[in-house]
Parts: structure tokens; C-alpha cells; sequence
């Protein structure tokens, strides 16, 4: 009898231990490169992230087209590889804090731009909260100038370009027009065609293009797009970003503590010339030369699948393209729950680990 009272004792102690091992197994699995995961981050991503970034991320600046001043960070610490990032609409580099940290500790040097008109970057349209731009081809330019002064080719082994949303636009038009360095690109959830809700594409172009046009007539400042309005800050329910709170906490708490990277919504010429962007990028996506790894949220409402399609079907010239659907995650990949997160960066690692060892290759 007392060695039954003993096991039965044991009994619960062994169901822990068992669940212990195959919670520890499963996130091995779900997790071979030890990336961060929620329970590790708080409101302000975690102090080891921040001290990292504190460390090691180098503020610059760069003159771009029309001498518009640019803010870049540069974060190497020897590493072999480098990454470039192209960030989206309304971010700044401080949102890439943990995606940083985590690329760094895989081995790569990492170079961000906060692109003109947001983030630490001077600012357009005569409001530092408007969403603007004149020309959309100045931020392909402005990258171009910028991927130009790190002369990657001639400090590391292997090199990467890695874009979100109207990154994606703006890395998908430099790899159509400019020599560049890189041997492979990541575009996670890229603006190739915008969410307009029931409004027909030709309709929204027009209805931006003259309303900008007559906004000009009236005022030197430009016009936010019909509804449109200044920064506020945004709340976890109801936003269409990500479904991680801790992780859309963090991002949007770097506006508090940074206001000067604060910025409200889209000009309508922004719209207007990013409708005409996206086409552009679709149409010429097969002049692009080397392998593309393309990360589509299946539940995105800022940017629709259509035009993602429709860009990886014309990538024509590399065989070794990629297309991911992650389907619960919405518009930033990088910064959603746990199991949306870590397929997509699983994904991403092993693509680049894939260039490296030669077995993407692409036909000319």
C-alpha cells in the first residue's frame, strides 16, 4: 500500500515533468533559431532588446534627392552578411528594434532608412504630420543613394534587401532600375496594390490625383486624403496591424517616446502617386534578377493579395522565387503573435541560409 501511495504521488509530478519536456520540444520546433517570443517582451520590447539597440545602433544622416536630409541607423558589430531594411508607411526604425535583434544575433549586419517624409527624416507637404510625397520615384532614388554609401558589395560576403509594405513598393522599383549588390530580397507583405474598399482603382487615382491639383491652387501645404487627419495615438482593439498586443504596444508606444517620429495619415498625392507605384512595380517585376521571397498575410486589410499575385507571377526571370501565405497574420508580419511571427521569420532565415549555401539560383 505505501508503494501505491508513492506513485500515485509521482503521478502528478511526472505529467508536469512530461509537459514540461513537450512544451520545451514543441517550441524547439516551432522555434529552431531562438527568436523573441511575447512572453519575453513588454511595452517597450524588453531591456535586453533596447540595451542592444542602445549599444550598437549608430544614428546617420544622408542628403537625398533634392537635398531632403534623411535618417539612417547602421547597426555592425562584424558580422559577415548584411541586411538592408526598407521600411513601410508611417514607420520608423524604432519599430524594427526586435526584428533587428533578432537578425543581428542570426549573423547579419543590419542597415535601416527611415524614409523621407516619417520617422527621424525631414518631412514633407508643409505639415510634419501629413503622409506625404511628390514623387514616389524619390524614395526609390533616395535608396539607391543610401544603398550606394554603405558599398556593401565591398564589405561583406553576402547581402539582403528586406522591405515591408510601401518598402516593398519602393525595393521592387530599385531592383527594377538600378545595379545593386544584393543577392536576394525578402518582401513581407508588400504594397502592390492598396486596400480602396469599393472604390475602383481608377476612381481613387483620379479622385487624389485632381483633388491634390486643386489643393495646390489654394494652399502651399498639401491636403490629407478625404477623411484624413493628424497623428493620434491608436488603440490595440479594432487596429489593423497585428494581433500581438505586448508587440503593438511596444511599436506604437515608440511614437510617446519619440514624438518627433509621429505621423498622421496619406496626402492624397501620396495615394495618388502610390496607386500609380504599385502598377509600375507589377508591370516591371520581371525585370528583376534574383530570388524573391514574398510573405503574404491572409489577413491583411491595409494591402490586398491581388496585386502580391499578380507581381510574383511576373517574377519571370528567377526560378528559386518564394511565396508564403501566413494565414491568420495580419499586415505587419514582423510584428504579430507568436505562431504567425515565427513561421514567417522561419521562413526568411532559411531562405537566406539557402542563398548562401548556393542552391537558389536564378536563369537571366
Amino acid at each position: 500500500m505505501k508503494k501505491t501511495s508513492q506513485l500515485r504521488l509521482l503521478i502528478p509530478f511526472l505529467f508536469l515533468l512530461t509537459s514540461a519536456l513537450t512544451f520545451a520540444e514543441n517550441h524547439m520546433a516551432n522555434n529552431p533559431y531562438g527568436l523573441t517570443t511575447e512572453a519575453e517582451l513588454s511595452d517597450t520590447f524588453n531591456s535586453q532588446i533596447n540595451a542592444f539597440w542602445k549599444k550598437n545602433a549608430m544614428s546617420g544622416s544622408l542628403q537625398g534627392i533634392g537635398n531632403k536630409r534623411l535618417h539612417t541607423i547602421s547597426i555592425k558589430t562584424g558580422n559577415a552578411n548584411a541586411i538592408v531594411i526598407s521600411q513601410g508607411r508611417n514607420e520608423s526604425v524604432l519599430k524594427y528594434k526586435e526584428l533587428a535583434f533578432d537578425l543581428n544575433r542570426q549573423g547579419y549586419d543590419l542597415y535601416l532608412i527611415d524614409h523621407r517624409g516619417q520617422g527621424f527624416s525631414e518631412r514633407l507637404g508643409g505639415d510634419r504630420y501629413h503622409g506625404h510625397v511628390v514623387h514616389f520615384q524619390n524614395y526609390v532614388d533616395d535608396l539607391n543613394r543610401y544603398i550606394l554609401s554603405l558599398d556593401l558589395a565591398n564589405h561583406y560576403q553576402h547581402n539582403y534587401l528586406l522591405a515591408h509594405s510601401m518598402g516593398g513598393t519602393i525595393s521592387a522599383l530599385y531592383l527594377e532600375k538600378y545595379d545593386h549588390p544584393f543577392q536576394a530580397a525578402i518582401l513581407l507583405s508588400p504594397m502592390m496594390s492598396i486596400n480602396l474598399g469599393s472604390i475602383p482603382r481608377v476612381i481613387a487615382k483620379l479622385l487624389t490625383f485632381s483633388g491634390a491639383t486643386v489643393c495646390s491652387w489654394f494652399s502651399d501645404q498639401s491636403c490629407y486624403v478625404f477623411g484624413g487627419e493628424a497623428y493620434k495615438p491608436k488603440a490595440f482593439i479594432g487596429n489593423d496591424l497585428t494581433s500581438s498586443e505586448v508587440r503593438f504596444n511596444a511599436s506604437q508606444n515608440t511614437f510617446t517616446a519619440f514624438p518627433e517620429t509621429q505621423l498622421g495619415d496619406a496626402s492624397m498625392r501620396w495615394v495618388a502617386q502610390s496607386l500609380s507605384a504599385t502598377k509600375q512595380a507589377v508591370d516591371n517585376a520581371n525585370k528583376i534578377n534574383i530570388p524573391i521571397l514574398l510573405l503574404q498575410a491572409g489577413a491583411d486589410k491595409v494591402v490586398t493579395a491581388a496585386g502580391q499575385n499578380k507581381f510574383f507571377k511576373k517574377l519571370t526571370q528567377c526560378k528559386a522565387k518564394q511565396f508564403l501565405t501566413i494565414p491568420d497574420a495580419q499586415h505587419e508580419i514582423y510584428l504579430e503573435k507568436d505562431q504567425s511571427r515565427l513561421a514567417a521569420l522561419n521562413a526568411v532565415l532559411k531562405f537566406l541560409e539557402a542563398s548562401q549555401q548556393g542552391t537558389l539560383q536564378c536563369t537571366k
